[in-house]
């Protein structure tokens, strides 16, 4: 019993940290990013290659970390909230996903802007033309996976009570957040970071500091709706 309730313990560690470390590595990417603004992509490739490859890697980190903690919360889902939050994760999982391509999509444009290639000739291989079907998929996958599923999956939290309400709020006000223009730069652009961090943040932060006992209850309170589910040998 012992061993069962050390490994559920690591496990709820491993998500806790992939939690709030994975929305925190986006927001460093967000703020690392020059943004495309008016400029246009080929632009800002070709004038900042060395911040967009840095960015462009924290995403892809960013996206490995969102993996186990999406996959980690399907284990909290118990009755209310458990189709609802498995759809979720489904879906945000193929927008990360998505969202890794597009990242490796612009380390390649870096490198080819640092390769000496002209600026003319670089613009027009990039921003000439339609995009083609590949390009068109990758795309779908994170603008349809991302941002409908963590809707839906925060919908689930709250009907799972797997988190605090206002946590769930900020899962919510990330996604609104993202489809409001602003203006202001990086800074203002990653306030929807923000708001997912210190929304997954709170459910890594209460799964870090509810450790299950042996006799397969929580040390910590439940109060804020994590609960937990050891197995049973």
């Amino acid at each position: 019993m012992s061993r069962t309730m050390d490994a559920d313990n690591f496990r709820r560690m491993v998500v806790g940290l992939c939690l709030i470390a994975a929305p925190l590595v986006l927001l460093v990417a967000l703020v690392v990013h020059p943004g495309g603004g008016n400029a246009g992509l080929a632009q800002t490739v070709t004038e900042y290659p060395g911040r967009v490859q840095a960015a462009s890697l924290l995403i892809v980190l960013s996206s490995v970390l969102f993996a186990p903690a999406l996959i980690g919360l399907l284990p909290l889902f118990g009755g209310r909230g458990t189709v609802l939050g498995h759809i979720g994760v489904g879906l945000a999982l193929i927008g990360v996903i998505g969202h890794a391509v597009w990242a490796g999509f612009q380390i390649v444009l870096a490198g080819v802007a640092q390769s000496g290639i002209g600026q003319a000739q670089f613009s027009a291989m990039v921003e000439s033309g339609p995009p083609n079907a590949g390009f068109i998929v990758v795309l779908l996958m994170f603008m349809v996976g991302f941002f409908p599923g963590l809707l839906i999956l925060a919908i689930g939290l709250w009907r799972g009570r797997v988190a605090p309400v206002w946590a769930v709020a900020c899962i919510i006000a990330l996604v609104v957040w993202d489809f409001v223009p602003v203006e202001g730069g990086a800074i203002v652009a990653a306030i929807g970071s923000v708001l997912g961090l210190i929304g997954f943040g709170a459910i890594g932060l209460k799964l870090l500091t509810t450790q299950v006992r042996e006799t397969g209850h929580v040390s910590a309170s439940e109060g804020a709706g994590v609960t937990a589910q050891p197995r049973v040998q």
